[in-house]
């Protein structure tokens, strides 16, 4: 046998650790509250996929009428096909393929197979098909979910699967909405003490069940997050609450206040801090310029807060080299390859390689699909094992890694670097 296929059958068996994810509650699917979620082929297009689908040129009508349910699945065949076969060539419409040959048993979506696929998708989704998705056909070990159903927490149907992340960004930046009060515990608020124990509230309630903090806040802004003290936007958060329109800077002042004061909480309770770092999810609306700041900005971040574990998610790309070199100068940072195998593959085999060797194998982790749907979960991961057999050959059969190396690397990176971090056993029993 030759060492690529010795590498391979390893990284097949080997469980994956999935970092991030989007996944859906499973009885959203099964019990659709107003008749929109999809039950039909389409749902392998309606995550990422969908993209390119627009990129390539598909117009906004027929992308909508697409997503619809209840629309005959032929229709819909006819309204993507010729976007499919413009991207299929993507990252994102390789998961697509690759789901359905490893979740459906179909070599490809087309005229002669889409029918029988389409029959497949509805005929899976039954009571308990999403633990099976996770665990038998993709063999990841468990799924880290940062929820979009539910505005901080999600209390999750399935908590030996799904550990659940607290999404700050709505602490962070809605800090006038009552719901998030009385989730805490908190009934009125009136200065920006009073919403420190919202926070805290928050914090005690969900924190000993989360498995980490995740912010995405990279969206709508840079990361810099400067340390502000409480009493430097005492007025300017009780002017707030009174209604009173506050200008970008004194916005941003309260944000990075309850930015780092996340930060402190989730450091109290032995909680990593996930940060969206790069690429934006979507299509036409990427500044690509304000990107370029964040290895600068997250530099600041991790001497801020020493002591507190920060994930980079999403490799930074399309500015990896610059986490590589982050995660290779503070001991506090780590790199996230979830979402970046399917943006672009080859950059994230580059990617693997030159990370193994330039910092600590301990300090990546190398799987998160980020889909909302668990089904294209299985041809991510499927693309992420290629990957690592790719990077890990080639750095054997260029001399830069001993063999003898390999077992131990492939189980850090796919495996036990996550459940160290997150504290996988300690915290959850898995």
């Amino acid at each position: 046998m030759s060492l690529r296929s010795d590498i391979a059958r390893l990284v097949e068996s080997t469980p994956l650790a999935d970092t991030h994810e989007h996944i859906m509650e499973e009885k959203l699917r099964l019990e659709p509250a107003d008749g929109s979620r999809l039950d039909d082929f389409a749902v392998l297009f309606s995550h990422y996929a969908d993209s390119d689908l627009q990129v390539a040129g598909m117009p906004p009508a027929d992308f909508r009428r697409a997503m619809t349910r209840g629309v005959p699945w032929k229709e819909k065949w006819e309204l993507i096909k010729p976007y499919y076969q413009a991207s299929r060539n993507t990252g994102y419409m390789l998961s697509v393929r690759l789901t359905v040959q490893k979740l459906y048993g179909e070599d490809d979506i087309n005229d002669s197979t889409v029918g029988r696929i389409n029959d497949k998708v509805r005929e899976l989704i039954k009571p308990g098909f999403t633990g099976h998705v996770i665990k038998e056909v993709a063999n990841i070990d468990h799924c880290q979910v940062n929820s979009l159903e539910r505005k901080v927490f999600c209390e999750t149907e399935h908590p030996d699967v799904l550990l659940q992340d607290i999404g700050t960004p709505p602490l962070i930046a809605n800090w006038k909405d009552q719901d998030i009060w009385h989730m805490a515990g908190v009934s009125d608020v009136r200065t920006i003490y009073d919403y420190h124990r919202v926070i805290d509230g928050v914090f005690a309630k969900f924190g000993p069940r989360a498995v980490a903090t995740k912010n995405q806040m990279n969206y709508s802004r840079r990361l810099d997050f400067t340390v502000v003290k409480a009493e430097d936007v005492a007025t300017l958060f009780e002017r707030s609450l009174k209604g009173e329109q506050l200008n970008e800077e004194e916005n941003k002042a309260i944000q990075d206040h309850l930015f780092h004061y996340c930060i402190d909480k989730a450091q109290e309770f032995g909680l990593p801090v996930k940060l969206h770092c790069g690429y934006y999810a979507g299509h036409n609306r990427m500044p690509l310029h304000v990107l370029r700041y964040n290895g600068g900005d997250i530099c600041n971040l991790l001497m801020a807060h020493p002591r507190t574990p920060y994930v980079f998610m999403h490799i930074n790309y399309p500015y990896e080299n610059e986490l590589i070199a982050v995660c290779k100068h503070y001991s506090n940072a780590y790199a996230d390859m979830c979402w970046a195998w399917i943006i672009n593959p080859a950059a994230c085999v580059r990617f693997l390689k030159e990370f193994l060797m330039a910092a600590p194998v301990t300090k990546i982790l190398t799987f998160g699909g980020d889909y909302r749907m668990v089904e294209t979960v299985v041809g991510h991961a499927e693309i992420a094992r290629r990957g690592i057999v790719q990077a890990i050959s080639e750095l054997v059969e260029a001399g830069w890694l001993n063999e003898n190396d390999v077992e131990y690397v492939v189980r850090r990176v796919m495996i036990e670097n996550a459940r160290e971090l997150f504290r996988v056993r300690e915290k959850f029993g898995l």
